[in-house]
């Protein structure tokens, strides 16, 4: 058993991608037309899609396809989840992280960062938090871990600076509450 052409040609997207966009888009076209459901590739080319031409109906479309092809292909889910957050499709991407959840040997880790960034984008951060101590104890390295603990911690500064903002209005209406009375 051998790599296919489709396979072939989806490694040269993949390596080209981020610095030869003629290739990405050639090697990826030349994969798809050898094998149309190649995972990695409708992976890749949504993508492209969402990442580099903000068509994220088209990138949905891509990754919906990967998942009706074979709902086991896990690499597709913390991809689709960033680009469902970054259209701003929050509760979807809950759906589908927790659907992702279920599959065996997904990255768990990664799913629970991205429902801590889902979370933060609700200016969630208690919840954000929250994501990230499931997600440190499916970190499986030292730089993931470290990474984890870094976003924990700029959560916290956000969380703290979140409190103080509301602490000053609540002291500046009291403020104007007083000169009313008087």
């Amino acid at each position: 058993m051998g790599l296919t052409i489709a396979d072939t040609y989806y490694l040269k997207a993949k390596a080209a991608s981020g610095y030869d966009w003629d290739e990405v888009c050639e090697s990826l076209n030349y994969a798809l037309s050898y094998d149309e459901n190649h995972c990695a590739a409708l992976c890749l080319l949504g993508e492209v899609y969402a990442g580099n031409l903000n068509r994220f109906a088209e990138a949905f479309a891509c990754f919906d396809r990967v998942i009706a092809i074979n709902s086991n292909y896990t690499a597709v889910y913390p991809v689709y989840t960033k680009y469902l957050i970054w259209a701003d499709e929050i509760d979807r991407a809950a759906k589908l992280i927790a659907f992702a959840l279920s599959i065996k040997g997904i990255a768990k880790g990664s799913l629970f960062w991205l429902s801590a960034y889902a979370a933060e984008t609700k200016q969630d951060y208690k919840a954000a938090i929250k994501q990230l101590k499931k997600a440190k104890k499916h970190a499986f390295n030292d730089d993931y871990f470290s990474f984890i603990e870094e976003e924990e911690n700029r959560l916290k500064k956000k969380l703290k600076w979140d409190k103080s903002k509301v602490k000053k209005r609540r002291s500046s209406s009291k403020k104007r509450k007083k000169k009313h009375k008087n």
